[in-house]
């Protein structure tokens, strides 16, 4: 059986999703997700790093995957990654050409990390003399630290990717008739952005404002400890008929940030491709607070939809607690997607 899985390690959770395909259909084999160790992801001392090999170590057995080749995600805040504009080059001039535009835009020695880039659009698709490439580095610390864990967990990574593009992978088969589309995943930490045209990737962007930060607005705000603003977060959350708009007022400033960079990137791509980006697609944890679709539809003035990777999957009865729960699985959804042999 030919199955492929995908690990979205998180900072608040871990989550995974195995796939099974056949001529071009998917059915979910496995699904599951467990809190992420504290320190795990952010701490290099050996007992944080066997405690986070452990957890992925319980979550393949209890869901019962079967495979132990996987795809995993790279956090967008801790990568560099670009749409670049070059000229029209052969795949052998372009290796090169992109080692000198790479220093332009890391802000590391390229010696201290992994680089890789892919063609998105040639000069036929892009109509001028230039073609679009997204640059991908990663630095080598972060790399080897996923990979140590994952081989104290006794499974095997096959390849690496950002988090904005698996969840793009899994988020544009939703709406395959949707020329533009907006992607906005909203996590613990960042909100990572990426735009769609045509099923292609033109921009991406990772803001430093996201569910914690509203947790942390809402404690301050109403004087509130952690775990009570959290719980406000969970059950009020931007609705502006609860208790008289005040959680909604304390989250304004965070929600004021993310709300502007996702301004500037529609008028990105109205300036750039002379259209109206069509939807935005949310994903992550924090966009199912109540309120959060309506509130971006508003000030955004764009139809704005929950994320659905489930879409196209066949799914066992035994699934059917996941569909709410899809905003959560887009990594990893995607992930599985692409790992395809």
């Amino acid at each position: 059986m030919n199955t492929t899985l995908g690990l979205d390690i998180g900072s608040h959770a871990i989550k995974l999703v195995e796939l099974v395909e056949d001529h071009d259909t998917f059915a979910l084999m496995a699904a599951g997700s467990v809190p992420t160790p504290p320190n795990a992801f952010t701490s290099v001392s050996p007992a944080d790093m066997e405690a986070a090999a452990a957890t992925v170590k319980r979550l393949i057995k209890d869901t019962g995957a079967k495979g132990r080749e996987v795809q995993i995600a790279l956090p967008e805040s801790k990568i560099f990654s670009r749409v670049i504009e070059v000229p029209a080059l052969s795949q052998r001039e372009l290796a090169s050409a992109i080692k000198w535009e790479a220093e332009q835009y890391i802000p590391l020695p390229l010696d201290q990390v992994n680089l890789d880039f892919t063609i998105l659009r040639d000069t036929k698709a892009t109509g001028t003399n230039k073609m679009e490439v997204l640059l991908v580095a990663a630095p080598k610390t972060l790399v080897d630290k996923y990979l140590s864990i994952l081989e104290l967990a006794e499974i095997t990574a096959t390849a690496a990717e950002t988090e904005i593009i698996a969840t793009a992978r899994a988020l544009v088969r939703s709406l395959p008739n949707v020329k533009s589309i907006l992607v906005v995943s909203m996590g613990a930490q960042t909100t990572d952005v990426g735009i769609l045209r045509g099923g292609i990737l033109a921009f991406t962007r990772s803001i430093p404002a996201a569910g914690d930060a509203i947790t942390r607005a809402i404690g301050q705000g109403l004087d509130f400890s952690s775990p009570q603003a959290e719980e406000y977060k969970r059950t009020y959350g931007l609705q502006t008929d609860k208790l008289d708009g005040k959680i909604v007022l304390a989250a304004k400033p965070i929600m004021d940030s993310v709300v502007g960079e996702l301004r500037r990137a529609l008028a990105y791509y109205q300036e750039k491709f002379k259209e109206p980006i069509q939807s935005v697609v949310l994903s992550g944890g924090t966009v199912r607070i109540p309120g959060m679709v309506t509130y971006l539809a508003q000030e955004l003035g764009v139809e704005v939809l929950l994320g659905n990777p489930w879409a196209g999957i066949t799914r066992d009865a035994r699934f059917n607690v996941l569909t709410s729960e899809g905003p959560n699985f887009c990594v990893a959804v995607g992930l599985a997607l692409n790992s395809r042999k």
